[in-house]
């Protein structure tokens, strides 16, 4: 049976970054923000203060564990339970991941925190930074993306200018924005967010929308012929990124109750997720998770007529 690690998850099949190794930083749901759209729930712990919620040593022990034992990957990509951003030792991190692999990094991050010049500093390190543009004012901003009581959306505005700023030239920035029905997909709306896009110089602009069972139920998906309307706004073409479907995986892997538990503790994933993204048989991964089902180990949530899975 494969190792179980705490911090690292995947590799999965990202159509944005290849095969990709995730690491995360916090204990679940650790952030800056309570998203209405997050597929890992409602925040928990909402802060905006910065710690060592796990100490580097031992991220990065299981990381080399995981190298020694002859896995691979394309990518190693911080993201998981939360904003990695909160996470204090990221900078030594990020360079302890690149020693030890020689891979790239990906920061997936909702971008609050780089108004802190030792959070901007962190990211600098690395090759690949996803923040997050959802609004472009106060307002959508506490519709949206509910944040901490003392983060205002000017704070996090300048921050994010900052950031791009000072990371121009050092790696890629591809600004990911979450378009939620009834708040922020309207022309307005998206014309404002073209306007600060641009003024960001971002290498790309990417749509998401809530494909995935969200923290908030009411919240439901815009359908793809909107999307690419909206993605017409920006300049270049901001790419639709929401996997309405995925191409599978050649090759099957060979799947158990505890690969697809660990699986499942990382990110709520469908029998298409688990099939396409995993590559894991189908029959035998819808019987598996039948009996995961039975045992009460996880839970299902219907979105859109689709059925995803969670421990």
């Amino acid at each position: 049976m494969a190792a179980s690690y705490k911090h690292i998850f995947g590799p999965v099949a990202s159509r944005r970054l290849g095969r990709s190794l995730g690491i995360d930083l916090l204990p679940f749901k650790t952030c800056t923000l309570d998203c209405v759209y997050c597929e890992c729930g409602r925040t928990t712990e909402l802060t905006k203060r910065r710690r060592d919620f796990f100490s580097p040593e031992e991220v990065l022990a299981e990381l080399k564990d995981w190298k020694e034992a002859g896995n691979e990957a394309d990518i190693v990509t911080l993201a998981g339970s939360g904003e990695p951003l909160l996470a204090l030792s990221l900078e030594k991190i990020i360079k302890g991941i690149k020693e030890i692999t020689g891979l790239p990094c990906c920061l997936i991050t909702n971008g609050t925190l780089f108004m802190d010049p030792s959070a901007r500093r962190a990211a600098m390190n690395a090759d690949i930074v996803m923040p997050s543009l959802d609004a472009a004012d106060e307002a959508t901003f506490k519709k949206i993306n509910r944040p901490v009581e003392d983060l205002s959306f000017a704070e996090y505005l300048e921050g994010l200018e900052l950031f791009c700023r000072e990371y121009r030239g050092k790696g890629k920035i591809n600004l990911e924005i979450f378009l939620v029905p009834g708040i922020n997909d309207n022309e307005d709306q998206i014309k404002a967010l073209s306007l600060l896009s641009r003024s960001l110089h971002a290498d790309s602009v990417q749509l998401n929308t809530a494909v995935r069972p969200p923290a908030d139920k009411d919240v439901m998906p815009i359908p793809r012929e909107e999307m690419e309307k909206w993605a017409r706004y920006f300049i270049p073409k901001a790419e639709v990124i929401a996997s309405y479907h995925s191409a599978p995986l050649k090759e099957s892997k060979a799947v158990s109750e505890e690969a697809l538990l660990e699986a499942l503790s990382h990110r709520i994933m469908s029998l298409e997720d688990l099939v396409e993204a995993k590559g894991y048989p189908r029959k035998e991964t819808e019987a598996l998770l039948r009996t995961l089902l039975e045992k009460g180990l996880i839970r299902s949530r219907a979105q859109d007529g689709k059925d995803f899975y969670y421990v």
